[in-house]
């Protein structure tokens, strides 16, 4: 454990019941702008939030992506898909058409094309408001929602 990360922090995450409190400490040590707001963002995982939604952000196949309450945190199984949808990609002809549907943060369609080496069309559409918001956020630039 690094001496930057404050052994009471480890602890209540420990007694919450987290697993790798250690690491958890880490990544929210990290992520806190000020003691405040540390404390916040350890509370609200002790509560059982997602540790990713407490942070904001959650990885997926080597991608960042901003994640908020109400929005699917995507999982690392899902990178097989990832890896799956890759290897169709580059078997297309042409420029590939990627299309994320139910995409919640976005993460799915983001994760394929940073993975291929040329250029794709991502599209993506949910229904919910704070799915589509989160997923605008994320494929800025690089794809439509």
């Amino acid at each position: 454990m690094s001496a930057a990360v404050p052994r009471d922090v480890v602890d209540r995450l420990r007694v919450a019941g987290c697993v790798y409190a250690e690491e958890e400490a880490a990544l929210l040590v990290e992520a806190a702008g000020s003691a405040a707001e540390l404390d916040a963002m350890v509370a609200h995982r002790a509560e059982g939030h997602p540790l990713e939604q407490v942070l904001g952000w959650a990885e997926l196949a080597g991608v960042r992506v901003a994640v908020e309450p109400g929005v699917f945190v995507p999982r690392r199984r899902t990178t097989l898909m990832v890896r799956e949808a890759v290897a169709r990609c580059e078997q297309a002809h042409g420029v590939p058409v990627v299309v994320d549907l139910c995409c919640g943060s976005g993460a799915v369609g983001l994760a394929v094309v940073s993975a291929l080496d040329g250029p794709a069309e991502l599209h993506a559409a949910d229904l919910h408001p704070a799915a589509v918001r989160c997923a605008r956020r994320n494929l800025a630039g690089r794809g439509t929602v």
